[in-house]
């Protein structure tokens, strides 16, 4: 089945305007917010040990707290935005828009969070060697190997049989998923450029930076509720098969 951009795209949008989409979004914004003051603070710790004390007095939103701690906090703030990931991608796949699907935010979330992070490294490894290669196998690689969070996150696989599932899923489609994720991510960086551009010529500095983590939010939670619409698409396309026809034993297996 070819992938349906249109019906992908508002279904993606359908989501994000959702109740439990707005509630993901709340919590998104909240996050980037609470990663904001410490991503800063890390520039300027850096700088300092540089001895470029000068060039970090213009940032704003630095805490007073050493490099460590900083940075600390920023890891614990990215393991919770990949929690938040799977909450997302979850809630997207199987839910109905008015409520969390049951075990969104409690079902194997250490063996999920696990592979999404070791699974991401990998899935970016994958990425850079295919664009230093050769533009185009980077491009490939990453439509193939798109789905990896949807079957970490709703089918509990691990990383390694969430790629190989995400490659045969999106075998066929890749010009289609590469055409998607551009669509969303310019609307999604459209949207923080804006959002940017006006914060940083009406705004002081501090309110400036904290709007652009709130209307750059909507973008990065969009794209994703879009590959959730795509995986879900193609996926119920796969189970179903061809009509007449007997699943296969991939597709009627149980999840790994």
């Amino acid at each position: 089945m070819s992938l349906q951009i249109g019906q992908v795209l508002r279904s993606g949008l359908d989501s994000l305007l959702s109740r439990t989409g707005a509630i993901l979004l709340a919590a998104y914004i909240a996050l980037m917010a609470g990663l904001l003051p410490l991503s800063n603070t890390m520039v300027v710790r850096l700088y300092e040990q540089a001895g470029l004390t000068e060039a970090g007095e213009a940032i704003p939103l630095v805490l007073d707290v050493p490099l460590s701690v900083a940075a600390g906090g920023y890891l614990l703030g990215s393991l919770a935005g990949a929690y938040l990931s799977v909450v997302a991608t979850r809630t997207f796949v199987t839910g109905d828009g008015g409520q969390f699907p049951s075990g969104a935010f409690t079902r194997n979330v250490p063996l999920a969070l696990v592979n999404v992070i070791v699974g991401g490294l990998v899935y970016s490894l994958l990425i850079g060697l295919g664009t230093i290669a050769l533009v185009v196998p980077g491009i490939i690689a990453y439509v193939a190997f798109l789905f990896m969070l949807p079957y970490i996150a709703v089918e509990d696989r691990n990383f390694v049989a969430a790629l190989r599932a995400s490659y045969r899923l999106s075998k066929g489609n890749w010009i289609m998923l590469f055409v998607l994720v551009v669509i969303a991510v310019s609307a999604a960086g459209l949207l923080g450029g804006v959002g940017g551009l006006v914060s940083s010529l009406l705004l002081p500095p501090v309110v400036g930076q904290l709007a652009i983590a709130v209307v750059t939010a909507p973008g990065s939670l969009f794209t994703l509720a879009v590959i959730a619409a795509a995986f879900e698409q193609l996926r119920d396309a796969e189970r179903d098969g061809p009509v007449g026809s007997a699943p296969t034993a991939e597709t009627s297996s149980t999840p790994a």
